[in-house]
């Protein structure tokens, strides 16, 4: 079909021609100017391919990435590259599925913010070659940094550091909201420290223990290090601070003797799903992300052996563990699950204060969470005679000076033990 001088087309059959259809061959008209905007827009994107092939030698500073997260969304970054050193600049913007026009628009709007974002990114790096550098990021408040760096983390596959940051965060935001980047020094860093120890409650109504100051300001540590990488701050001031104050003491950490164990068992709660898996928990070690997570996949039978085949959330290592008796004995029937069920389908993702109330009842005074079910598996372990490399492989830690913490527990024991011979035959 070939165009003509007063706006219309001339039909042309043949082998390379456009053969109209139907009764009407004008009704095709429209059809054909279709055809010919969708050729145009194919060739403008084919001439962008070539022109980006052939630029590609010539590296762009800062590149668009794109990552397919689990709900469907895409999260938007930025990968930039200096002198041939590379960071990540995590934006916080997504893409959603374009099931309709609005979500269409969306992503449009997203991607125009997007684009603006890179070309100020483009222009930081120039002025920064130029010898001038972007100062304006440092003015960003320490809480907004705070969130940017618990999304890269969690962008990298870091999932338990999500946790963390949000527990420094919600101290940050109590003791100085509004403090930016600019002002971390290390009389900042040593106040913060002072008003973790002395002020500061957490959401146990109990100040922070030494041992969770520290993961604070290692925490603190790990983000001014990528402020760094950034350019945005020249030193970290965590690495200044004298810790001493910090150190001995040590972590408590409870744990569950045998006759607790048995009293737990007799005492009836209010949530037995719960009592079964804290139970289960205490005979096999596995943490409570772990056993929310675990399917009925996971779980080899293999003769008169069971054992658990998983990847541990919160250290991406895998883990072979072996079920005694009595972890079995805890383990819901499986009935008609499929490999995909989970093992513990209804419990919850966050409540637990049930564990305080259940213990209450059964006469244990101490502060029995879920993680204390993991305690008791270990000193269980040892006290029976395990040596220290196999209980560590069993609970999964990737050093062996992690388990050596339940080792001096068990040893403190055995020393008040053999003391009780003394104050039974003193004169």
């Amino acid at each position: 079909m070939k165009a003509l001088k007063d706006g219309t087309f001339e039909k042309r059959v043949g082998r390379r021609g456009y053969k109209p259809h139907g009764e009407d061959p004008d009704a095709n008209v429209d059809k054909y100017k279709e055809y010919l905007a969708t050729k145009k827009v194919k060739t403008e994107i084919a001439v962008a391919e070539t022109e980006r092939k052939r630029n590609s030698k010539t590296k762009e500073p800062v590149r668009i990435r794109f990552k397919e997260l689990a709900n469907g969304n895409k999260s938007v970054y930025l990968s930039i590259n200096v002198n041939g050193r590379r960071t990540y600049d995590y934006l916080r913007l997504y893409l959603i599925p374009e099931v309709d026009a609005a979500a269409r628009e969306q992503n449009k709007q997203t991607m125009q913010a997007v684009y603006a974002i890179k070309a100020q990114r483009i222009m930081s790096i120039t002025n920064g070659i130029a010898g001038l550098k972007d100062k304006s990021r440092i003015k960003m408040r320490l809480v907004d940094w705070l969130e940017i760096f618990r999304d890269a983390q969690v962008e990298r596959g870091r999932q338990s550091a999500r946790n963390w940051v949000n527990s420094v965060l919600n101290a940050v935001r109590e003791h100085s909201p509004n403090v930016t980047l600019a002002e971390m020094t290390k009389e900042y860093c040593n106040g913060f420290m002072v008003f973790l120890l002395n002020d500061y409650i957490t959401y146990k109504h109990t100040h922070p223990s030494k041992s969770t100051v520290m993961n604070y300001l290692k925490c603190l540590k790990a983000a001014f290090n990528m402020a760094i990488e950034e350019e945005i701050m020249d030193d970290n001031p965590v690495l200044r601070l004298r810790m001493d104050v910090l150190k001995g003491g040590g972590t408590k950490r409870e744990y569950l003797t045998v006759d607790e164990v048995k009293r737990l068992i007799d005492t009836p709660c209010k949530r037995e799903d719960i009592k079964a898996a804290f139970l289960f928990s205490c005979f096999c070690g596995l943490r409570i992300s772990d056993v929310k997570s675990l399917k009925w996949k996971n779980i080899i039978t293999e003769g008169d052996k069971t054992r658990v085949e998983i990847l541990q959330y919160k250290t991406k290592q895998p883990l072979y563990l072996p079920l005694n008796k009595q972890a079995l004995r805890w383990m819901p029937e499986r009935g008609s699950a499929s490999d995909e069920d989970k093992v513990f389908p209804t419990l919850p993702s966050k409540n637990y204060d049930c564990i305080p109330e259940w213990s209450r009842a059964a006469g244990i005074s101490k502060h029995v969470t879920y993680h204390v079910s993991r305690h008791t598996f270990a000193t269980m372990e040892l006290t029976m005679g395990a040596d220290l490399y196999t209980t560590s492989k069993l609970l999964g830690h990737t050093e062996v000076r992690t388990t050596q913490i339940y080792a001096k527990i068990i040893n403190k024991k055995k020393d008040e033990a053999v003391s009780l011979l003394d104050s039974a035959f003193e004169e």
